[in-house]
């Protein structure tokens, strides 16, 4: 796969090389079969036959110069007349002349020592021709010519033995050099065919390299497409997960402003512009949602962190949804550590917008029950090298949210498992499998350097665990404020069934330092001597309280409660506790108890 864009150029010298090369393929192919074709069996054969012929002539010659002498000297004067024997005996002779003399063999005989065995073929032909005179006397019947004939063929005996030595000697050379030129040629075709070979195998590559390109081409066109197809789906779900999202603040706006145009009652309108502005408030939420996941994914949201007061803003961001929880009946409290500083370098929007996540997460998924929230130190810490400019130290700051609700589906869990730190993972899971809160809480949490846990359980309720560092900056130290603390043994009774609330409510009664007596059961304890009693969820209520009560009211001692009944009660003062609890109501409720406690408290402060 390129990962380059081919130009122009590059694409035309190339495919000019391409067809060079099986220009040149073809010209070694076709010089292959002209040589082939030359030095084929035919050739070679008719080189043998031409080679052949000529000694074949020319000893044949010699025989029949032979064989005419004996025949005439073994003649007698019985043979006579000769009747035409003589002339047949001389036809023999004088052919094999011609067969030497016409056609491939004349021509091959021509080359032969420069000429000479041509010359002597020719004296010989002009000899054998002058005894054409005496042969016709011979046959005529004078027999005088005879020893004449004899003479002259015994003379000219030396010249043929003579052509017939030049004549085997030059078709010696003659085969010798066809059989070096048959040599060569094969040589040739060796060459020519190793090369042939050698670009039959580049070709092979090439055209099997140009076949794993094209498969890979196809490969890679198919994953586009399928990307493509791919990425309209997800534009698809997330316009369909959009309108989902913002369709219920919308009808719920829709919907306020129809029943106002119908009622005319002062506290229906009061109610209906608060939940106008509440149902607002979310669609804006959700916008900002929108937007800062799109800037994620195009890695352009930046982070500011700026020095500011911790518990305020965690209190705050708690607030934005008491609404919501008021209407479903949750319960919400949240506790900070007091050994954390309140005054911490942080990006607070992005800080605001995760725990917003997390409690709206909360919110869904729990009909009924409790959720808490804690801000605490991590046991993760933070690299101390690198430190901007004008900071002390980094820590790490642990933000956990507990609730009782339903739990998280496993498809849901599965997919906020991803860790995007961690190779060959992706950068975070879509809006449309987790949610739009869930997706952005996971990507900013590790867009701040952070790392994301948590565990669910089937009807028991789910807790996330989140760690992102902070700073702290090396300037002038600011006031920490120092929490109210209650005299030594100061001892409460939280009368509370819900562990996990209960469990928050004395980490809150522990910064005061107040000791914490929980009754899981729900039992009230009257016999017991408390120096404050909290009344919460109890199943004993109507059954324990009238006398409970009555006995706290006459020693004196205070009771808080969130329970509606217990707030409600007639004959004695309850101080009424609101959701969500945090330390700073229960600091403004509890010091006043304490006036003592509070005094020593400035004094060591001042």
């Amino acid at each position: 796969m390129r990962f380059f864009k081919e130009s122009d150029w590059q694409s035309t010298f190339r495919q000019s090389v391409w067809y060079s090369f099986i220009g040149f393929m073809i010209a070694i192919a076709i010089a292959v079969f002209g040589i082939i074709t030359y030095t084929s069996d035919s050739s070679q054969n008719n080189s043998r036959r031409i080679f052949e012929s000529s000694l074949w002539n020319a000893l044949q010659l010699q025989v029949q110069s032979y064989r005419f002498l004996n025949y005439l000297i073994e003649l007698d004067e019985a043979d006579y007349p000769l009747n035409g024997h003589a002339f047949f005996e001389y036809d023999l002779l004088m052919s094999r002349v011609d067969l030497l003399r016409e056609g491939q063999v004349g021509t091959l005989i021509r080359t032969f020592e420069n000429g000479r065995s041509t010359r002597l073929l020719n004296i010989i032909n002009g000899e054998l021709e002058l005894l054409s005179f005496n042969l016709s006397k011979m046959e005529s019947g004078d027999a005088s010519y005879q020893s004449n004939l004899i003479e002259r063929i015994r003379r000219i005996e030396g010249q043929i033995n003579e052509f017939v030595t030049l004549v085997n000697t030059g078709s010696n050379q003659y085969i010798t050099s066809e059989h070096h030129v048959l040599q060569k040629n094969l040589n040739y075709i060796q060459l020519l065919s190793m090369a042939l070979l050698v670009c039959l195998l580049l070709f092979g590559f090439f055209s099997i390299r140009g076949l794993s390109e094209l498969r890979r081409a196809f490969k890679h066109n198919k994953k586009l497409t399928l990307g493509i197809q791919t990425v309209h789906e997800d534009k698809a779900n997330m316009l369909a997960f959009i309108n989902q999202e913002i369709r219920f603040p919308v009808n719920a706006i829709l919907g306020v402003a129809k029943t106002l145009n119908r009622s005319t009652s002062k506290n229906f309108t009061e109610a209906s512009a608060k939940h106008i502005e509440e149902s607002g408030l979310q669609l804006l939420q959700t916008i900002e949602m929108l937007s800062d996941l799109a800037l994620i994914d195009a890695k352009q949201l930046t982070l500011t962190p700026t020095t500011e007061h911790l518990p305020s803003h965690i209190e705050a961001c708690l607030a934005l949804f008491e609404p919501q929880m008021t209407r479903k009946g949750l319960q919400s409290v949240v506790y900070i550590d007091p050994n954390l500083p309140e005054f911490v370098c942080l990006d607070f929007s992005r800080t605001k917008e995760i725990i917003s996540a997390l409690l709206q997460n909360a919110i869904s998924h729990t009909p009924s029950g409790s959720i808490s929230l804690q801000i605490r130190h991590s046991a993760l810490s933070a690299s101390q090298t690198a430190l901007p400019a004008g900071v002390k130290e980094a820590s790490v700051l642990q933000i956990a949210l507990r609730d009782t609700g339903l739990g998280m589906p496993s498809e849901l869990q599965q997919n906020l498992r991803i860790n995007p730190a961690l190779p060959m993972q992706q950068e975070g899971p879509l809006p449309s499998k987790v949610g739009l809160s869930l997706a952005l809480c996971h990507k900013l949490v590790y867009l701040m350097k952070g790392e994301m846990h948590f565990s669910s359980a089937p009807q028991k309720g789910c807790e996330f665990w989140i760690d992102i560092p902070f700073y702290i900056e090396n300037t002038s130290p600011i006031p920490q404020h120092t929490a109210f603390r209650c005299p030594d043994k100061t001892v409460a009774l939280l009368i509370e069934t819900d562990a996990h609330l209960a469990k928050i409510i004395t980490l809150q009664l522990a910064t005061f330092n107040i000791e914490v007596t929980v009754s899981k059961d729900g039992s009230f304890q009257e016999h017991k001597e408390f120096n404050l009693v909290i009344i919460g969820n109890t199943p004993k209520y109507e059954r324990e309280s009238h006398d409970a009560i009555q006995q706290r009211k006459a020693k004196a001692c205070p009771i808080f409660s969130y329970l509606p009944d217990a707030i409600n009660y007639p004959d004695y003062a309850i101080t009424a506790l609101h959701f969500p609890l945090t330390q700073n109501q229960l600091e403004s409720l509890i010091a006043p108890l304490f006036p003592q406690s509070a005094t020593s408290t400035e004094e060591t402060l001042s």
